[in-house]
């Protein structure tokens, strides 16, 4: 009953960091290189969450595997904070290109 414990307690945690950063299910799932459907799986405790997974989940979010697996308390960085750097990034991006395709 602990492992279950367990497994439900990461599956809500990757349903939380996800929603906070504005992530899709398909995002995640191909930023850790599984399928949509695989990823759905890990968020519905369908299926264990093996090491690998694990630390991609962890460099995507910017937190501890400790926090993933309960055994921390706080992620190790907001992860609202990435979501807009990343978001500010992706719109100089755009506009860099923009200007490139206007210049051409």
């Amino acid at each position: 009953m602990g492992k279950e414990k367990n497994c439900s307690e990461i599956s809500t945690k990757l349903k939380m960091l996800r929603a906070e950063a504005g992530y899709t299910q398909a995002y995640v799932a191909s930023a850790i290189g599984v399928s949509q459907q695989m990823y759905s799986k890990l968020e519905n405790s369908d299926t264990p969450l093996d090491s690998e997974r694990l630390k991609k989940l962890c460099e995507l979010y910017g937190v501890s595997a400790d926090y993933l697996l309960g055994i921390g308390s706080a992620p190790q960085q907001d992860v609202r904070q990435t979501a807009f750097e990343e978001s500010k990034i992706e719109s100089i991006l755009y506009k860099v290109l923009s200007r490139i395709n206007e210049n051409k």
